[in-house]
C-alpha cells in the first residue's frame, strides 16, 4: 500500500494539469488555424471560440469533427464575451483585420484598435485575471494601449500582459538555416525590441549554431526577417501571413501552459519593460505561473546591430507612446 501511494504521488507530480483556453477572434483566418492547433492539446480540457461573426459555429461545429479530449463551446456577439472569457486560463487576442489594399492604414488601425479595446476592457474585469497574449497588428501600440485601458477598467497585471512575437523569431530562426545550409531545427537566432518591420532586430553575433557572415550577407538576412510579410503579402493581393503566426501562438500558448504546470518556460513577447526607456521591449523572457520575470540579456553584440539597435528603439518609443495616449485621443 505504501509503495502504492508513493508510486502514485510519483506519478501525479508528472502529470499536467488541464486548463481552458479561449481564442478571442477566432473566425477570422489566423484565428480559425490558432483554434485548430489548440483543439489536441493534451492540456487542453476546454477551448473556446469566440467571435462576433455568424459563422462562428459554423467554425467551431467544423473543429468539433477533430477528436480532442477538450471539450469545445463557441459563443457569438459583444454580449456574449464574459461567458467566453470566464474562468479562462489564457485568452489569446487574434481578431481584427489584415492591412491589405482594400483599407487605408487608418482604417486598418481603428479598426484593429476598437477590437483590442473591447477585449483587454473584458479581459480586465475576469476574476482570476488570465494570462493574456495578443495577436493582433499592430502590437508595438495595441499591446501599450491594452495596458492602459486594464489599468483604468478593473484589474491590471503587467505581467501577464504579453505582444506574442514568436513568429519574428520563428522566421529569423528558418532564414538563417536557409542562409547557412543549415537544418532550422538546430538553429537559434534571438529577436529583440520590436514587431515591426523598421523594429524587430535580429542578433546574428548571438545565433546558434555560430555561423561566418560577412556584413553584406548580414544586412540582406536582416531585411529578408523584416520584410517577410510583405514578401508573403505580395505573392497573393488581399492575403497575409496566417500559417505561421498561428504556429507562433501554439508555441507561445504552449509555454504558458507548462509554467502554470509550475515547469520553467521561456516565451517571446513584446511585454512591459522599462531598460531601454521604451515602456515596452520585446525579447526572450522568463514566464512561472504568476507571470513574466526577467528579459534574457545579451552581451557582446556587433556594431551594425547596436546602431541598428538605437534607430529601432527610437520608432518602437513612437509606437508604444501613441499606443498609450489613446485614451487620451478617446
Amino acid at each position: 500500500m505504501i509503495l502504492t501511494k508513493k508510486f502514485f504521488k510519483l506519478f501525479a507530480s508528472n502529470v499536467s494539469k488541464s486548463y481552458h483556453v479561449t481564442v478571442v477572434g477566432g473566425a477570422n483566418e489566423v484565428g480559425q488555424t490558432i483554434s485548430l492547433l489548440l483543439r489536441t492539446q493534451p492540456n487542453i480540457r476546454k477551448l473556446v471560440v469566440y467571435d462576433e461573426l455568424p459563422k462562428t459555429s459554423g467554425i467551431a461545429l467544423d473543429l468539433s469533427h477533430v477528436p480532442a479530449r477538450c471539450t469545445l463551446h463557441s459563443y457569438i456577439g459583444e454580449e456574449n464575451l464574459d461567458k467566453a472569457l470566464k474562468n479562462a486560463d489564457i485568452v489569446i487576442a487574434a481578431g481584427g483585420v489584415s492591412l491589405n489594399p482594400g483599407l487605408t492604414e487608418s482604417e486598418w488601425f481603428n479598426k484593429n484598435a476598437n477590437f483590442i479595446k473591447m477585449i483587454s476592457e473584458k479581459v480586465s474585469k475576469q476574476s482570476p485575471l488570465p494570462f493574456f497574449g495578443i495577436v493582433t497588428e499592430p502590437l508595438n501600440t495595441l499591446v501599450p494601449m491594452a495596458s492602459e485601458i486594464m489599468r483604468n477598467h478593473g484589474d491590471y497585471n503587467p505581467k501577464k500582459l504579453f505582444g506574442i512575437t514568436t513568429v519574428d523569431a520563428l522566421r529569423a530562426q528558418t532564414i538563417y538555416a536557409a542562409e547557412n545550409n543549415l537544418n532550422p531545427i538546430d538553429c537559434v537566432v534571438p529577436v529583440i525590441c520590436g514587431h515591426s518591420n523598421k523594429t524587430i532586430v535580429p542578433l546574428t553575433s548571438q545565433a546558434q549554431p555560430k555561423c561566418t557572415m560577412e556584413d553584406k550577407k548580414i544586412h540582406e538576412y536582416v531585411n529578408k526577417v523584416r520584410k517577410v510579410e510583405s514578401a508573403i503579402s505580395n505573392t497573393k493581393p488581399k492575403w497575409s501571413p496566417s500559417l505561421s503566426v498561428a504556429y507562433g501562438a501554439l508555441v507561445f500558448t504552449r509555454n504558458i501552459l507548462e509554467a502554470l504546470d509550475g515547469r520553467q518556460a521561456t516565451v517571446n513577447a513584446l511585454v512591459e519593460n522599462n531598460d531601454f526607456g521604451t515602456s515596452f521591449f520585446a525579447g526572450l523572457v522568463d514566464v512561472t505561473e504568476n507571470g513574466f520575470g526577467e528579459m534574457k540579456r545579451y552581451t557582446n553584440i556587433t556594431n551594425h546591430e547596436c546602431l541598428l539597435l538605437e534607430r529601432s528603439i527610437e520608432l518602437l518609443r513612437k509606437d508604444v507612446s501613441m499606443g498609450k495616449k489613446i485614451l487620451e485621443l478617446a
